[in-house]
């Protein structure tokens, strides 16, 4: 089978990271190159700064592509904050065809009406989750193709996010030189690199932390059965020592990355650390530092775990629940998740890739290479350019006219 190169852009408030591998359907990704610079003109998942945001992917695919030494036309780019929302909508048409046979064409036509509910006129849809159909008032089925019916129904939940935000990534990308391919949801993007196609089958929960926000992804039967997005991710520990002892955010999150456990350390909970700001000094105890980190740690637990409790087939991860992302390896954090949702935890690693500079860990390079394995199995199925109008009037039409061209063309 041929190799194709894909190309995976992950922008967060933190950093900007670029993936570029050699994949194929059936086999694993090989890293050829991966550049990352810190993020410049984001905040909470929103572009405040074009140009330094262009500057950025500019500065992350260049890296990129020297170390791949290859060029970038094209790429999939990742879609965070804390203005991501979900809805739950239905849709229903009546089946007229001969015999009344539920065809491809059917099914299509039924998630397309579950998607022109009536959302806010400022959002777009980014992910589209199918729960299940119902066919003439018998639920619980999975596909209904080949199943004869009259009225077929569908069960669907979808992940928006804010128009601007979106047209805005879309320009900074633009602007960089890049063409965009597809937006995929980090946390979407991630479960393709941490778990295993057994670990869908069987059932887990996937929660990735991004620095704005904190994505959780249920899976159940191989496919993803509900999505939802905290506002609250790994930089609200970072703000937590930044506001307390008054240091940039970049220093603070490399001091608790160094310096701090979650765990109870009683014997070295009172060392003392120092602080080097500019050229001037400050010392301050590992025990404040933990108690600085460790409330804005449980209310992530806390609000991941109400998020939860809502969400369908939640209860069905017969694996347990993966945790990757922003400060997801400090000590005793996964503990922390254990036993707040009394069911197994265990640290979310990259798997199914192979190639140099690949840290298991490490955030952007979990989303990214997620974006080139996403690519790579589904396929460029959402045309972004075409999604920019979808929730108009003006969309509306043009769907339209494509569906009866299809009909008689």
């Amino acid at each position: 089978m041929k190799k194709k190169t894909l190309t995976g852009l992950d922008i967060s408030d933190d950093f900007v990271t670029c993936s570029i591998c050699s994949t194929d359907e059936k086999s694993g990704a090989v890293i050829l190159g991966v550049g990352t610079v810190p993020s410049r003109g984001v905040d909470n998942g929103s572009i405040t700064d074009l140009s330094e945001v262009t500057q950025s992917v500019a500065e992350a695919v260049e890296k990129a592509e020297a170390a791949a030494k290859t060029k970038v036309l094209s790429l999939v780019t990742s879609c965070d904050g804390t203005s991501l929302r979900t809805y739950n909508t239905k849709g229903s048409i009546t089946v007229s065809e001969k015999e009344n046979e539920i065809g491809r064409r059917e099914v299509e036509r039924v998630t397309e009406a579950a998607k022109t509910i009536a959302l806010p006129f400022d959002r777009e849809i980014v992910h589209s989750v199918t729960r299940g159909f119902i066919l003439d008032g018998q639920d619980g089925i999975k596909d209904p193709a080949g199943m004869f019916g009259t009225r077929l129904e569908v069960d669907m939940e979808l992940v928006t996010a804010l128009i601007t935000n979106l047209h805005n990534l879309r320009r900074a990308v633009n602007a960089a030189g890049f063409e965009i391919q597809d937006i995929v949801l980090s946390g979407v993007a991630s479960g393709n690199v941490l778990l295993e196609d057994l670990d869908k089958d069987l059932g887990a929960i996937l929660i990735y932390i991004s620095y704005s926000a904190t994505h959780i992804v249920v899976y159940s039967g191989g496919e993803i059965r509900a999505i939802e997005v905290v506002p609250f991710g790994g930089g609200e520990l970072v703000r937590a020592a930044a506001d307390a002892f008054k240091i940039p955010r970049d220093y603070a999150e490399q001091v608790i990355r160094r310096e701090v456990s979650l765990d109870e350390s009683p014997s070295t909970e009172d060392d003392e650390i120092t602080l080097r700001i500019g050229g001037s000094g400050k010392t301050i105890s590992r025990k404040s530092l933990r108690g600085a980190v460790k409330p804005a740690a449980e209310e992530l637990i806390s609000k991941a775990g109400e998020a939860l409790k809502g969400m369908r087939s939640s209860k069905e991860a017969a694996t347990g629940c993966v945790v990757a992302g922003v400060l997801a390896d400090l000590g005793g954090f996964l503990e922390m998740f254990e036993l707040s949702l009394s069911m197994p935890v265990k640290m979310g690693l990259v798997k199914g890739v192979s190639g140099e500079g690949l840290n298991m860990v490490e955030p952007g390079k979990i989303v990214s290479l997620g974006l080139v394995k996403y690519l790579a199995k589904e396929g460029a199925r959402k045309k972004v350019h075409k999604r920019f109008f979808a929730n108009t009037p003006f969309g509306k039409v043009a769907d339209r006219i494509q569906e009866i061209f299809s009909e008689y063309f």
